[in-house]
């Protein structure tokens, strides 16, 4: 298994904080509690956390493969 460490964040209180009330991907309306994130390769938007996984996994894959092979030999962090 290969583990990339990705960090989602809470939907900031104010929407304009994010400049979106919705999923730039599903397009669906963030919830007060939403954890969301963005794309590392393009410039989509703000995602719903599990909508960023499909979009990268689906969008992304030869970059992310490439990110893959860059970090395999570093050394884990003690926390991880």
């Amino acid at each position: 298994m290969q583990l990339l460490w990705r960090e989602p964040w809470l939907k900031p209180l104010i929407d304009y904080d994010i400049d979106s009330e919705n999923c730039s991907l599903c397009k669906g309306k963030f919830d007060d509690i939403s954890f969301v994130t963005s794309c590392e390769f393009c410039v989509i938007g703000i995602m719903h956390d599990k909508c960023a996984n499909l979009h990268i996994l689906e969008s992304h894959i030869s970059e992310l493969n490439t990110k893959i092979l860059q970090h395999k030999e570093k050394p884990l962090h003690d926390f991880q």
